[in-house]
């Protein structure tokens, strides 16, 4: 059964579509995200008189796709409006206001990863004079070491409590995350020494976010951007992502051996997608010391061992 073609505005669809995704808890990021990607879109179908959505099929959508490169010459951009689009004309066939077809986004050279190099953490991870430090520094060097050593995306970190972190049994628990599910963060032994002086020594109560502003509000994701990026700066280093130390973790924690799926838990991956990209992108790492996990290495007679058999034959 398809549903009957009683409305097919696509304003109408269009609003019908970010209720549909309210309803599915997505978060206000990802409204805002659809609102001001999409917006682009519908006013390209505007402008081209197109207000019935069962106008739209493949050539439409090419056809915004050359407009979209003539403005932007960025193929990131365009992609990131493009998955909008997707995601909206997708729901609309489903739901049988619009015939299939499918959208391809555009093929991009994939850029290298931003990593930290272990000369750029030495430097972050210095430890400032405590007893005289201000609250800022003294926070952003604990925020440092707390995304070096968790790989914890910006925005799960900065909803943290007090409360939610669990010293008798080591770990950290994240209640904001991407997939909406919880995620258990254990900590290490650096985490277990640092944080416990940092709560005291600020006063810090269970209700009261882990990483607060100086007035104790929760922290932004824009101040933390800024804090970090004048920290590092200060620190001699030129790299100033947050999501970079995400990177760097997983890089870390593949080429010293850590195991594929845990570290899929860790970073709080869906899937393995991800994950087995950060495989693929330190490949070079970890051929650099294949020779020592070889089989054959590792049980191959020595010439020892061959001179015993001949001794006892």
């Amino acid at each position: 059964m398809k549903r009957q073609q009683s409305n097919d505005n696509i304003t109408s669809l269009y609003q019908q579509f970010q209720t549909h995704n309210k309803v599915k808890n997505l978060s206000e990021k990802t409204i805002d995200y659809y609102y001001w990607n999409l917006k682009p879109f519908i006013n390209y179908l505007s402008s081209k008189h197109i207000i019935s959505i069962s106008k739209v099929n493949s050539s439409i959508v090419d056809n915004y796709i050359l407009f979209q490169k003539e403005k932007y010459s960025n193929t990131t951009s365009i992609n990131t409006r493009l998955r909008a689009v997707r995601a909206f004309l997708y729901w609309c066939m489903d739901n049988g206001y619009l015939k299939p077809f499918k959208i391809h986004l555009l093929k991009q050279k994939e850029e290298p990863l931003k990593l930290y190099s272990d000369d750029d953490i030495q430097k972050l991870i210095a430890k400032p004079n405590l007893k005289e430090c201000s609250f800022v520094e003294y926070r952003d060097w604990v925020l440092v070491n707390y995304f070096v050593e968790t790989g914890n995306r910006l925005r799960s970190v900065i909803n943290i409590k007090v409360s939610d972190v669990d010293f008798s049994s080591y770990k950290v628990i994240i209640r904001e995350t991407k997939n909406k599910e919880i995620l258990i963060t254990p900590l290490t032994k650096t985490l277990l020494n640092i944080l416990p002086p940092y709560i005291r020594t600020w006063g810090l109560k269970a209700e009261q976010y882990l990483f607060p502003d100086v007035k104790g509000n929760q922290l932004t994701e824009n101040a933390a951007k800024h804090t970090i990026s004048v920290y590092n700066r200060k620190h001699g280093v030129s790299i100033t992502s947050i999501h970079a130390f995400r990177h760097t973790f997983a890089r870390n924690y593949i080429v010293t051996g850590g195991n594929t799926f845990k570290l899929q838990q860790l970073l709080g991956h869906k899937d393995l997608t991800m994950t087995r990209h950060y495989v693929h992108l330190f490949g070079e790492d970890l051929a650099s010391d294949i020779d020592k996990h070889s089989i054959v290495e590792r049980i191959k007679p020595t010439s020892n061992r061959l001179t015993k058999s001949k001794r006892r034959i």
